[in-house]
């Protein structure tokens, strides 16, 4: 049986457009980053999230369209952000897009998603807006040409994703699929060769993933678009899908990434959850949805 641990609040946005979509966790020194993807279903633009974790005081980047995903580039305060169809580069401290890199190819039925940094450019893919066509796919960036090119096509929600020794993990949501792929890093193709688990045997929807210390097993959120309370995010064991330990969240199921950093020292696990979508009725009962939490990452059994 996996180690079950309870996650606690640990941030709420004041405004209700920054609890609508968060993604994209990311701990950059003293600060989480996360993003906005959207404010609102008629408000198709989002921002940029800066939260200091020992104050708890947040400050917001509006951006001019929707972003998917984030990553540093080694110049301090200079992020590159997939926002809807291209790549540019933002820069905190001027509170401004200073550069587009590339272009994705025209498709108002798509828009960049989730992402990963990696050595010399990135890896990201992109999301059908109606969530039910695989018509969006998977990209690699190359930095030093500043070219897009496609790895794998036919995807819905191109979502989490960890690349180490060559083999790629990567989540599309839609069809609940955790897929570790062999990538060739000279000639950027992919070639599939197994499920992480079967997507019956998963809680929910799988969205956002970070690799634990060590590699050898992921942390997995699961978005709940069901009339249910509590959310849920599973470490993972990537050799045979094993469900090592479970997170529960209290009064917010739509569970849309982690992200490892530390709290006054302490190693620890944090979570971005939504509001995306979710009737009246959910609400009621998921109070908490929107809300950052956090979890101690190797609490003594029945701790959080």
């Amino acid at each position: 049986m996996p180690k079950r641990v309870e996650a606690r609040p640990f941030f709420r946005p004041a405004l209700e457009e920054q609890r609508y979509l968060p993604e994209c966790p990311r701990v950059i020194g003293g600060s989480l980053l996360w993003i906005s993807i959207q404010y609102a279903p008629d408000r198709p633009r989002g921002g940029i999230n800066v939260l200091d974790l020992a104050s708890r005081e947040n400050v917001h980047h509006a951006l001019p369209g929707r972003p998917g995903f984030f990553a540093e580039t080694g110049e301090p305060g200079i992020l590159l952000v997939g926002l809807e169809r291209r790549l540019v580069l933002y820069d905190l401290n001027r509170g401004a897009v200073t550069a587009t890199l590339a272009h994705l190819p025209e498709d108002p039925r798509v828009i960049i998603n989730d992402g990963i940094a990696i050595p010399g450019g990135a890896i990201f893919g992109t999301k059908h807006l109606g969530f039910s066509e695989p018509v969006a796919a998977l990209y690699h960036y190359d930095q030093a040409t500043r070219q897009v090119r496609q790895l794998l096509g036919g995807q819905t929600c191109s979502n989490g994703k960890y690349l180490r020794d060559g083999l790629l993990v990567d989540i599309d949501t839609r069809p609940g699929t955790i897929t570790e792929y062999r990538y060739d890093g000279v000639l950027h193709t992919l070639h599939a060769l197994r499920l992480i688990t079967p997507p019956h045997a998963l809680p929910a929807l799988p969205d956002g993933l970070r690799p634990m210390p060590g590699g050898s097993s992921v942390i997995v959120a699961f978005y709940n678009p069901a009339h249910v309370a509590d959310g849920v995010a599973q470490e993972i064991r990537l050799s045979d899908g094993a469900v090592l330990t479970e997170w529960i969240l209290p009064g917010s199921p739509r569970v849309t990434c982690p992200e490892l950093g530390e709290l006054d020292g302490v190693p620890c696990v944090f979570f971005t959850t939504a509001t995306e979508g979710m009737p009246e009725e959910t609400r009621a009962i998921a109070p908490q949805a929107g809300t950052i939490f956090v979890a101690k990452l190797n609490p003594p059994e029945g701790n959080s």
